[in-house]
C-alpha cells in the first residue's frame, strides 16, 4: 500500500531543501573574474569616466554572476513550489487511495477468517466424534472409570531387556556347570531361556487382558482372553520346568546334546522330581520372572482391551484442535498486524507529504523561510564584489570616481505568488478524512480478529459439558448445586 502512496507523491523534479537556494562564494567570484586586476587597470586609464552614470562592463559581468545565481536558486525554488502545491491538489486521491486499500484490506482479513474457520472444521468435528465414541464405548462395556494411560512400547520393551538380563546374569552360573564354554556358554544359554521366557510372558500378559471384556457380543474375546491366560500358566510351568529338568540332564550326563530328550523324558514321568537343588532355584527364578512379565504386559495399558486408545484418541483430538487453534489464531494476528501496520504507513506518509508541503509552502520549513535570507545574500554578494572592484578602481585612478561608485546596488524584487487558502484548508480535511478512514479501518480489524478468537469453540462446548460458571451462583453469591447430568 505504501508504494502507491508514494509514487502518488513523488516527483522527479523535487529537490532537497538544502539543494534549493545555491551558496555564493563572494572571494571565488571576485578571484575568477580577476577584478582587482581588472579594476586596477582600468582605474588608470581613469576609466569608467568620472562623468559616467551606469554600471561599466566589468561591473555589469560581476553582477550577472551573482544574477545567475540568483536565477538558478528563484527557478529551484517555483520548482519546489509547484512540486508541493501539485502535491496538496493531490490529496483527494490520496484520501481515495487510502480508502480503496483499507476496504482491499478489511475483505482481505475477512477471507483470512473465513479460511481459519473452514481450517477448524475437521479438528472440531474429530474432538466431537472421539468424546462421542469414547462415551459409547464406555455404554456398550459398561464403564464409568476413566483410562488407565497406555505406556509406550520403549519403555516396555526396555522393561523386558533388563529382566531377561537380570534372569540371565542370575541362571548364567547354574548352566555355567558341565558347559564347554564355562561361564560363557552358561550364559548364552541363560540368555536365550530367558528372552523365551520374557518375551512369551509378556505377550501372554496382553492378550489375557481379553477375559476382561463384558457382554455378550464380547463373549468370544472373553474366551480368547481367559485361553491365553491357561496358556500362559501351563506356559510358565512347562517351560521353567523343563528349563529346570534341561539344568538336571546336563548335570548328571554331562553332554548337553542328550540333554534335551532325558528333559523331555523325566518331565512326563516326574515334573517336580528334580535332581539338584540348583534346578530348583532355576525353576523358581523363571517362574518368578514370568509371572512379572506376565503382569507388565497385561498392566501395559487399561486392563479392558481397547479402552486406552479410546480415551488416548479423545485426547489426541484435544491437543490437535488446540494446537490447531493456536496456529489459526497467530496467522490472523499476522495477518491483522500486517493490515493495520499498512494502514497506519499509509496514513502517516499521506500526512507527512500534506503537512510538508503545507509548511513549505506557508514559510514554516526551509523552503519559503530561506527564500528572503537568498535573496538578501544576492544583494549583498553583488555588492561586495561592486565594492571590490570599485575600491580598486580608485586606488588606481588619478581622477574622481563617478559618483554612481557610491550607490548600493539592489536586484528587482521577487514577488512571493499567494498561495490558496481554499486549497490548504482542502488537503488538511483530506488528510484529516484520511485518519479516521484510517483508524475506523482498524478499528473493524481488529473487531473481526477478536469476533473471530470469541466464535472458536471451547472443548467443552464441543463435547457438551460446558457450564456457565456464572449461572452457577445465585443472588447470594453462594454457589448452586449442579445437576449430574450437566456435566456427564
Amino acid at each position: 500500500m505504501l508504494k502507491p502512496i508514494s509514487d502518488l507523491f513523488r516527483s522527479d523534479e523535487f529537490l532537497p531543501s538544502s539543494a534549493v537556494f545555491p551558496d555564493i562564494d563572494k572571494d571565488r567570484l571576485v578571484k575568477d573574474l580577476d577584478l582587482k586586476k581588472e579594476a586596477a587597470s582600468r582605474g588608470a586609464a581613469n576609466q569608467p569616466e568620472t562623468s559616467a552614470e551606469t554600471l561599466d562592463h566589468m561591473e555589469l559581468k560581476a553582477v550577472s554572476r551573482v544574477e545567475d545565481l540568483r536565477r538558478r536558486g528563484l527557478e529551484n525554488y517555483e520548482t519546489n513550489r509547484r512540486v508541493y502545491a501539485e502535491r496538496l491538489n493531490k490529496a483527494v486521491s490520496a484520501r481515495m487511495l487510502v480508502e480503496t486499500e483499507a476496504n482491499d484490506s478489511k475483505a482481505k482479513f475477512a477471507e483470512e477468517v473465513t479460511k481459519w474457520k473452514s481450517m477448524m472444521v475437521t479438528p472440531r468435528e474429530r474432538v466431537q466424534e472421539t468424546y462421542r465414541w469414547r462415551n459409547r464405548f464406555r455404554e456398550i462395556n459398561k464403564l464409568e472409570r476413566p483410562a488407565k494411560e497406555a505406556g509406550s512400547l520403549i519403555a516396555l520393551f526396555g522393561l523386558a531387556f533388563l529382566m531377561v538380563i537380570l534372569e540371565s546374569a542370575g541362571n548364567a552360573y547354574l548352566f555355567a556347570q558341565k558347559n564347554t564354554l564355562g561361564l560363557l556358554g552358561g550364559l548364552m544359554a541363560a540368555f536365550l531361556v530367558s528372552l523365551g521366557n520374557v518375551a512369551l510372558s509378556t505377550i501372554f500378559g496382553m492378550a489375557s487382558r481379553y477375559i476382561n471384556c463384558r457382554g455378550f457380543v464380547n463373549f468370544f474375546k472373553k474366551l480368547v482372553g481367559l485361553g491365553f491366560f491357561l496358556t500362559w500358566l501351563g506356559f510358565a510351568l512347562v517351560y521353567n520346568l523343563g528349563v529346570a529338568h534341561f539344568r538336571d540332564a546336563v548335570e548328571r550326563n554331562g553332554e548337553w546334546r542328550e540333554a534335551g530328550t532325558t528333559a523331555i523324558q523325566t518331565i512326563q514321568s516326574s515334573p517336580f522330581g528334580l535332581y539338584t537343588m540348583e534346578s530348583y532355584v532355576l525353576f523358581l527364578l523363571g517362574l518368578f520372572i514370568s509371572i512379572i512379565s506376565f503382569l507388565k504386559g497385561y498392566n501395559h495399558s487399561d486392563p479392558y482391551p481397547g479402552y486406552s486408545k479410546v480415551a488416548a484418541d479423545v485426547v489426541d483430538a484435544r491437543e490437535e484442535y488446540v494446537n490447531y487453534l493456536e496456529d489459526s489464531i497467530e496467522t490472523l494476528a499476522e495477518h491483522r498486524d500486517d493490515a493495520v501496520n499498512g494502514l497506519r504507513a499509509a496514513n502517516d506518509e499521506v500526512h507527512r507529504n500534506i503537512n510538508d508541503s503545507v509548511d513549505a509552502l506557508y514559510g514554516q520549513k526551509a523552503l519559503q523561510s530561506n527564500l528572503n535570507p537568498f535573496l538578501e545574500q544576492c544583494n549583498i554578494a553583488a555588492n561586495y564584489i561592486l565594492a571590490v572592484y570599485r575600491d580598486s578602481n580608485k586606488a588606481a585612478r588619478t581622477d574622481n570616481p563617478p559618483a554612481y561608485f557610491n550607490t548600493s546596488y539592489t536586484f528587482e524584487p521577487f514577488k512571493v505568488p499567494d498561495e490558496e487558502i481554499e486549497r490548504r484548508q482542502e488537503a488538511e480535511e483530506q488528510a484529516k478524512e484520511v485518519s479516521e478512514l484510517v483508524n475506523t479501518s482498524i478499528q473493524e480489524i481488529f473487531e473481526v480478529f477478536h469476533e473471530a478468537v470469541k466464535a472458536h469453540y471451547e472443548i467443552d462446548e464441543l463435547e457438551g459439558t460446558h457450564i456457565d460458571r456464572a449461572a452457577r451462583f445465585g443472588t447470594n453469591g453462594k454457589p448452586e448445586t449442579i445437576n449430574k447430568k450437566e456435566t456427564d
